[in-house]
């Protein structure tokens, strides 16, 4: 055999283990991150409201008691986990109007969060769902 070829047949190795290994560790960083986030959201609405985190990030999401901040997480959150259960609480939210993050919830997150309950596409769910339900 030649050692030329041999060596390019490494060298091939070595740029497709590369080629899949960095979006995969990629991948597998977003997840985790976008987990971490699902997690604390949980934790926040708990604190006011224990017990199933779908309810208390619903009920974080809807109540003007909270800031705005909150509220987009709680939203955000409850795309993430694709709580079926949270469209039609997050249907009210929607006004049709562009986002005004000043005065109101983010309508962009708010139509993302409604699409993603009803089952859209999410490709990272599985890496924080069993942690948090």
């Amino acid at each position: 055999m030649d050692v030329k070829a041999g060596e390019k047949r490494h060298g091939l190795g070595v740029w497709l283990a590369a080629g899949i290994g960095i979006p995969f560790l990629a991948y597998a960083g977003i997840c985790l991150a976008i987990g971490a986030g699902v997690d604390d959201a949980v934790g926040r609405a708990r604190v006011s409201f224990p017990g199933d985190p779908g309810k208390a990030l619903i009920a974080v999401a809807t109540s003007e008691d909270f800031p705005l901040k909150d509220r987009n997480r709680a939203i955000w959150a409850l795309g993430q986990m694709g709580q079926v259960r949270a469209v039609a609480p997050l249907e009210t939210l929607l006004t049709g109007k562009p986002c005004d993050h000043a005065t109101a919830v983010c309508q962009r997150e708010l139509r993302r969060a409604v699409r993603q309950c009803r089952r859209g596409v999410n490709l990272t769910r599985w890496t924080w769902r069993r942690s948090v339900l």
